[in-house]
Order: C-alpha cells, then structure tokens, then sequence
C-alpha cells in the first residue's frame, strides 16, 4: 500500500490571491521562484510586471470587439432587441492556445504557470456565451451566469492538474442576502465557479493594502476570520494569519512577498 512518506513527485502548489484593485495581487508574480509563464487578461497588468523575467501571453478583447449596442430601461426604448453583429473571438483564441501547449507539453519547462485575473478570464467567457446564444450586446441573466459559472469550473479542473504550480489572481465582492440582509464577502465569480474553484485551489489568500505615513504595506491573510472572506485556506505550513509581502526591491523579488514563504 503506497505511503505518503515515500512521495517522490514535487507537492505542487495552486494558488489563489483574491482582493480588491490595488491590493498588490499582480506584482507577487515577481516574487515566485523558478521560470515563470503568465496568461493575461487584464489590460492593466503588464504595468505592475514590466521589467519581471516573465513569457506571456495576452488576451484583451479587440477595438473590433467592443460592443456598441445601446440598451434601453424601458418597454418603449428605441434599441429594444437590438443585437450586436460583432462576434468576440478571445476566450476561443485562448482556449486553443492553452490546449495546444499542454498537448506539446510546453508548461513542462516552467515552474509557475499564471493567470491574471480570473474576473476578466470570466468575461471573456461571458461575452463568448452571450454571442453563441444570439443575446451578444445584451444584458447578462442568471442562466448566462450559470453557463459561465460551469465553463471555468470545468476550465480549471483541468488546468489545476497539470503538473505545475499554478498562480492565479482574482477579485471579491459583498452580497447582502435578501431574505436576512446579511452582508458577506464572497469571491468574484459566476455560478458554481464561486463553489467550486475554491475546492481546487491549495491556497486561498486574500490580499490588501495598509498605510503606514507615507509608505504603503502589502499584507495577505491566510487563515479565515469570523468575518470576512471565509473560503481562505492554506497548505503551506508553519503560516501566521498575517503576513507582510511588501516587495521591498524588484531585482530581488523572490526574497519577498508570497515566493518567500514558499
């Protein structure tokens, strides 16, 4: 019978920083050790990494993306049942690339494959389903949600068991219930993404931002509190609720932030 003691495979990690914009998710890319590759979403990252060793690839929607479709408020609005002609192609584009690679077994020379972020990866599988389903310059319903919710629960089963440490970015939000008008903190994500990507991912840590005078601190929360965020969780051992992940110097990256208490 196999015995965990006499594991030779490396325990890879899968992590996920969440927080609000601003939070320093992005720049603990720098700090992760070993040769790194990124898919990236967001239009605003490549201003925290430029000057990080990094490969990447990008994925914004194009100029000749961008839905024009005005939307009205009321039964007599002027673009009722307007669609848009355009069809958005990214999340395809993305889909292809990431099933090509892993089938040449490019990841393979990486040690850290990432994502930044999960909240515009789900747009662009928002609008990919928006358009499939004829409704493309329209406004999301819960069965769009539920659609997109399965997609990137599906999406990332598969990519979090591919052997490699996985490093992912992503937001949250509040939602008041409103049967008992509680206030929670849940992540950003659709359908049953928001249940089941948390049970893939090793690590779960949120990320914010403090001030100190003129200096500003870059903290991560490990452990789950009363309040809050209650999907948190590690598997890194000896970790404190806290812990400081300033970058106190980007040509050292490494010996900060998250990649130091790896």
């Amino acid at each position: 019978m196999p015995n965990a003691k006499d594991l030779d495979k490396p325990a890879y990690q899968n992590i996920l920083v969440v927080g609000p914009t601003g939070s320093g998710k992005t720049s603990q890319i720098w700090t992760l050790k070993g040769k790194k590759f990124a898919y990236i979403f967001d239009p605003n990252s490549l201003a925290s990494l430029q000057g990080c060793d990094l490969e990447y690839e990008t994925f914004f929607p194009d100029i000749m993306e961008l839905d024009s479709t005005v939307r009205g408020f009321n039964r007599d609005a002027k673009d009722k049942g307007q669609k848009s002609k355009l069809e958005p192609t990214k999340y395809i584009e993305f889909a292809d690339h990431l099933v090509t690679k892993a089938k040449e077994g490019y990841f393979k020379q990486f040690d850290w494959v990432c994502f930044d972020s999960l909240t515009f990866l789900e747009k662009l599988i928002m609008q990919r389903t928006l358009y499939i389903n004829n409704r493309y310059g329209q406004i999301e319903d819960l069965s769009d949600y539920r659609c997109v919710g399965s997609k990137m629960s599906d999406l990332f089963a598969s990519i979090l068991s591919e052997d490699v440490n996985i490093f992912c970015t992503g937001h949250i939000t509040s939602y008041q219930d409103e049967k008992t008008k509680k206030v929670s903190t849940e992540l950003k994500l659709a359908g049953s993404a928001k249940i089941n990507l948390p049970l893939a991912f090793t690590n779960i840590w949120l990320a914010s931002s403090q001030s100190e005078g003129d200096k500003r601190k870059f903290v991560i929360q490990t452990i789950p509190e009363k309040r809050g965020l209650q999907c948190i969780r590690t598997q890194v051992k000896g970790l404190k609720t806290l812990h400081d992940v300033t970058i106190g110097d980007f040509d050292n990256a490494e010996k900060y932030g998250i990649g130091s208490l790896l």
